[in-house]
């Protein structure tokens, strides 16, 4: 099998780690040149529990030198998918099946407006990772992780069974789920939440967990997203949001989101595909999603600093 990863940050780079160590043809495509050049180089470097490796894979920055593959995973942040499926369009053929695991919702339309004869699979990971630099990423997640995968409209993919074997055969925990929309929601409730706290307060997610205020804003955020949910058709009751909130809270004490570290840099943040995508979704059915409003106004002053802002 031959497969894409379309932008190779921090992400896309653990997700090309793992794969290389299987018999599948990886091709790690990125716009940025010093990454893509570190790599060609000296490998991909790859830190995790203390232990350092070189991983080789093929990197590239010009999409049309990797060719057509089989199977195109979408890595970078939502805001620049647009962008980045575009570029890479000579590594998509009419029967190439692109696979999401961003962050959010609404990366899949974006996807399918582009490419909307070609099969689309969706999911999410738990896997999580930092970029240290070019070609050097730190996995920082513990254990096996989640990493589930399903067609767009239930259709029937005979290359998703294959696709998961072979992340499974290159450690990483991945099947295929059918109750895939549930978990994203789920998921949505702990970026909605606890990555848009961190980041307006500059603290780590135990840090967040630790402050009882931060809860009764929390609860209401989530409770939202939990109403979002039923308006779309998912069955998540608000205390399964709230209870698996608290749950990810307690595990991830030490994480700091990838919200966290944009706005520390400075970067635009994925607030648009979180609690934005949420208030297109209640601004759809009329009604208010008041705490979800605010974090997305806070997100939208910090961002208002940043280089280029303006434009």
């Amino acid at each position: 099998m031959k497969i894409a990863i379309i932008g190779a940050g921090a992400m896309g780079s653990l997700f090309a780690s793992h794969l290389a160590s299987t018999d599948a043809e990886i091709w790690a495509f990125d716009v940025w040149r010093e990454h893509v050049e570190a790599i060609r180089r000296d490998g991909l470097i790859v830190h995790r529990d203390g232990a350092q490796r070189s991983v080789r894979v093929n990197a590239t920055s010009v999409a049309a030198e990797a060719g057509v593959c089989d199977v195109a995973m979408v890595f970078v942040k939502f805001g620049q998918t647009a962008g980045a499926i575009g570029a890479a369009r000579p590594m998509i053929g009419a029967d190439t099946t692109i696979v999401t695991l961003q962050n959010g919702i609404g990366n899949v339309e974006i996807i399918a407006q582009a490419y909307p004869a070609n099969p689309i699979a969706f999911g999410l990971t738990t896997l999580t990772c930092e970029l240290l630099g070019p070609g050097h990423i730190e996995a920082s997640y513990k254990g096996a992780g989640e990493t589930y995968l399903w067609p767009r409209n239930g259709t029937e993919n005979p290359l998703l069974g294959p696709l998961c074997a072979l992340m499974v055969r290159g450690g990483i925990n991945a099947a295929r789920e059918p109750g895939i929309a549930l978990k994203i929601w789920k998921k949505l409730v702990v970026n909605c939440c606890l990555n848009t706290m961190c980041a307006i307060t500059g603290q780590n997610v135990g840090a967040v967990a630790d402050t009882p205020e931060a809860w009764r804003f929390l609860d209401g955020v989530a409770d939202e997203i939990a109403a979002a949910a039923s308006l779309e058709g998912i069955a998540l009751p608000a205390a399964e949001a709230r209870s698996f909130l608290r749950s990810v809270a307690a595990e991830a004490r030490n994480h700091e989101p990838s919200m966290l570290i944009d706005v520390r840099n400075r970067r635009r943040t994925e607030i648009d595909c979180l609690n934005g995508a949420i208030l297109k979704v209640c601004e759809k059915h009329g009604v208010a999603a008041p705490f979800n409003s605010a974090l997305y106004a806070m997100i939208r002053v910090l961002e208002s600093r940043f280089p280029g802002a303006a434009a």
